[in-house]
């Protein structure tokens, strides 16, 4: 990631993904190359994910049918096991493999015993319900289904920036974009376009 961006607060972060249009991708474990990964953002799933601590109320929302015209589909979760043999799949394919198991322990009466790391180390996220995109997302804000925000102000306060630097009608525009108002514990706190009601 770009250490810029990297340093900026979140909820500046996400405005900047939308002033530029862009979500940029990065290497993951296992990608060998840049991917943009999503979650499917059910109110449940994204509550949780949120609650975890992990995450903060800052996203940008789209349909399952944008991401899959810009080459999106559900990861692939790959048994340890298998994990060398996926490796060898071929792009894209490869860009959306996650390893899933359990994690292993070597058997303490064989001291020489080695265990992979795909075999040692647990790898269970599909509580994420990730979705993952080859390389960068770009997007028009027309392809946003809704944003999820930390405070009712957010939008409000960025429109008056956007108002300065692009005119009124982009302020209205970024203002329109429907938005989840959200709470760092995954509380929603504000839904007045009904998207999870």
């Amino acid at each position: 990631m770009d250490p810029a961006v990297e340093a900026l607060p979140d909820e500046e972060r996400l405005l900047q993904i939308l002033v530029d249009g862009r979500i940029r991708g990065f290497e993951t474990f296992g990608s060998d190359g840049p991917v943009t990964c999503l979650t499917e953002s059910t109110k449940a799933s994204v509550s949780s994910l949120l609650a975890e601590g992990r995450y903060t109320p800052c996203g940008v929302g789209f349909t399952k049918q944008f991401a899959f015209d810009q080459g999106g589909a559900p990861a692939l979760y790959i048994r340890g096991d298998e994990w060398a043999a996926a490796r060898s799949l071929p792009q894209p394919l490869r860009s959306r493999i996650v390893r899933f198991w359990p994690g292993s322990e070597a058997d303490p009466e064989l001291p020489s015993q080695y265990i992979p790391n795909a075999l040692s180390a647990p790898s269970e996220w599909l509580h994420e319900r990730e979705w993952r995109i080859p390389g960068d997302l770009p997007f028009d804000w027309d392809d946003v289904s809704f944003l999820i925000v930390p405070h009712p102000k957010w939008q409000s306060f960025y429109s008056s920036w956007i108002q300065g630097w692009a005119g009124d009608s982009y302020a209205g525009w970024f203002e329109s974009i429907p938005a989840v108002v959200m709470s760092s514990d995954g509380g929603v706190i504000h839904d007045g376009k009904g998207i999870w009601t």
